[in-house]
């Protein structure tokens, strides 16, 4: 079975419209004027809708492609959001490990890198940036509290919806 595209749906739908109109015209003409008159009324109506979408699907076209546009963006924002929480996250594995010795300070370079590299990325929501920004300043300095406190912000500006922190 064929995909369903925006395209093949308009096409789809106007087909069916036009059907419908050249129907209602040979209807409205064999109740006015006869066979000859249904079949012209018919004809037009149906001309006149084929018409009328060549210039309704160019806007409706333009406009899905806008929509499809704006939809990709906001998916790659989100998408990029969660994974710069899951990398801040595993920089603050890194920051506070949970055996002594348990994480190179090579590891926690890369750790470091990483967070900073997708903090910095321009398709970021600026309150992300913000919170993301305050998060990487507190792990740099160590302070576990502030550290929580600023990734419990983090998780909120990435999930707006859940009204909560992390904990």
């Amino acid at each position: 079975m064929t995909t369903l595209t925006p395209a093949r749906a308009l096409v789809l739908l106007w087909s069916g419209i036009t059907c419908l109109v050249v129907v209602a015209g040979g209807v409205l003409g064999a109740l006015l004027g006869g066979w000859t008159a249904s079949v012209l009324a018919g004809l037009s109506a149906g001309a006149v809708c084929l018409t009328g979408s060549v210039f309704v699907r160019r806007r409706v076209m333009t406009r899905f492609a806008v929509a499809e546009q704006e939809a990709m963006a906001r998916g790659y924002a989100e998408g990029l959001s969660h994974g710069l929480l899951a990398v801040v996250a595993q920089y603050e594995a890194a920051v506070f490990p949970m055996s002594a010795g348990g994480v190179t300070a090579e590891e926690r370079l890369a750790r470091r890198g990483a967070a900073y590299r997708i903090a910095a990325e321009a398709a970021l929501p600026t309150p992300v940036r913000v919170a993301a920004a305050a998060a990487l300043a507190a792990l740099d300095e160590a302070d576990p509290r502030r550290s929580r406190d600023a990734i419990g912000r983090l998780f909120s500006a990435v999930n707006p919806g859940t009204g909560g922190s992390a904990e």
